[in-house]
């Protein structure tokens, strides 16, 4: 039986990293490759981490989060264990001066960290729409 994904809610994560650990032998994470959604097969004791879209924001896009989406196989359970690690409320993210990226071409603006991740719960989770929340308009 294909794959059934729960709550068809594809994302990146707005965190700085995520750490994911997953069983071993139910694959239950997809990422999105060049349109198309790709399963991640488990290897014996993973760590899976993602970079989240705080990273990307410090960056000015040089580092890219990942879409990403989970899903369930029929008849195999599956448990998954999931850290994030987000900056405090009031830390404000902009691109870090040392990227080699003068202000003038910068994607982001500033941001409080606590504002951009509210501001991303209230929209549907739909891919990574909610990073317009710091892009700067052009």
């Amino acid at each position: 039986m294909p794959d059934k994904v729960l709550g068809k809610s594809p994302h990146s994560d707005t965190s700085t990293i995520t750490i994911l650990t997953q069983e071993d032998n139910v694959t239950g994470l997809q990422i999105r490759k060049e349109g198309e959604w790709v399963p991640v097969k488990p290897i014996p004791n993973p760590l899976v981490v993602n970079v989240g879209d705080v990273i990307v924001i410090w960056s000015n896009g040089k580092y890219k989060s990942i879409e990403h989406r989970a899903a369930t196989t029929e008849g195999q359970a599956r448990l998954s264990y999931a850290t994030f690690l987000v900056p405090h409320d009031d830390v404000e993210i902009e691109p870090f001066d040392h990227m080699d990226c003068p202000r003038s071409v910068w994607k982001y603006k500033k941001v409080r960290c606590g504002d951009y991740l509210r501001e991303s719960l209230k929209m549907k989770m739909d891919g990574k729409a909610h990073t317009q929340v710091a892009k700067i308009e052009t």
